[in-house]
């Protein structure tokens, strides 16, 4: 993350933390192209993620894979997806607000519900791809 700033890196640490604090083991896919992409699924397959964090060279975007069926009384979610909405994140305090860790946990619930439908849990595991172009 040679082109991000000190701040913007704490900002998506601080995010992948409270994923992490929030799902346990799961499993990561980080993609390195134009952003810095880290994906969590507890099954090991992208397309059963249930949360992601765009790290880009000025800012961090928290991604819920099925944000329109979250539960967001505060309307923190944007994006006009069919599934997917994000919140972008400024500062360490906003991953820290509760409305935020809420939508965490209840992505995190979304993600082990897929799982179970999908076969279960699988071992957590940490995968790097990096993309060209």
């Amino acid at each position: 993350m040679l082109d991000r700033t000190e701040d913007v890196v704490s900002i998506a640490l601080a995010a992948r933390n409270a994923v992490l604090k929030a799902a346990g083991e799961c499993s990561e896919i980080i993609y390195e192209t134009y952003c810095i992409s880290n994906a969590f699924t507890f099954t090991g397959k992208q397309g059963q993620g249930f949360i992601h964090i765009a790290t880009y060279a000025q800012h961090v975007n928290l991604g819920f894979d099925r944000g329109t069926e979250l539960d967001d009384p505060d309307e923190l979610l944007k994006g006009t997806g069919k599934l997917i909405r994000h919140i972008r994140l400024n500062s360490i305090a906003d991953v820290k607000q509760k409305s935020v860790i809420r939508l965490i946990e209840q992505a995190v619930g979304q993600g082990r519900t897929m799982a179970e439908k999908k076969g279960g849990v699988a071992e957590a595991q940490v995968t790097i791809k990096r993309r060209t172009g």
